[in-house]
């Protein structure tokens, strides 16, 4: 490993991989955060439906994002290179443009599903080998957790406002 001039080890590239994609993963959930936060402190920054669509449609480009990267994963798996895998990573986006439609408090609950369907199959898929990078299912389990938390949160909240 070499090192800087401030006699600093430098990361490897691996090490630097992992980093950014912690990094990006926990700058993607603050969308997801902030837009709870105002969604349950009754914010005034936009009306509640409007509020309530900007956070289902970001819900909806992650979902859609998460089956690109099982897209991605199919074609390079050692060995398997399964057609079904492909076309299983397509539901992800399906799913998400069905559940930005739906009303709240059921778009949230939709997306809680979804992101905790998406979340074992990543997992689960990563555990079994079919993809190459063991560190990525602790990032999928911590951010699934957390805009599942997100997405539950919101379900009851906005159930509450639809109540009345």
């Amino acid at each position: 490993m070499t090192t800087d001039h401030h006699d600093a080890p430098l990361r490897s590239r691996a090490d630097q991989l992992v980093r950014a994609t912690w990094i990006l993963g926990i700058g993607g959930l603050i969308p997801f955060v902030v837009g709870t936060a105002l969604i349950l402190s009754n914010s005034e920054i936009m009306a509640p439906p409007d509020l309530w669509f900007a956070v289902s449609a970001y819900a909806a480009i992650i979902l859609s994002f998460l089956g690109g990267i099982r897209w991605g994963a199919a074609l390079n798996e050692n060995g398997r290179k399964s057609p079904t895998t492909v076309a299983l990573s397509v539901l992800p986006s399906i799913a998400a443009w069905v559940i930005v439609l739906m009303p709240a408090p059921w778009t949230f609950v939709g997306f809680a599903v979804a992101f905790i369907v998406q979340g074992v199959w990543d997992v689960t898929a990563i555990q079994e080998g079919r993809i190459e990078t063991p560190w990525f299912a602790r990032q999928r389990l911590v951010l699934t957790l957390v805009v599942v938390a997100c997405m539950v949160a919101l379900a009851f909240a906005t159930n509450e406002v639809a109540a009345y």
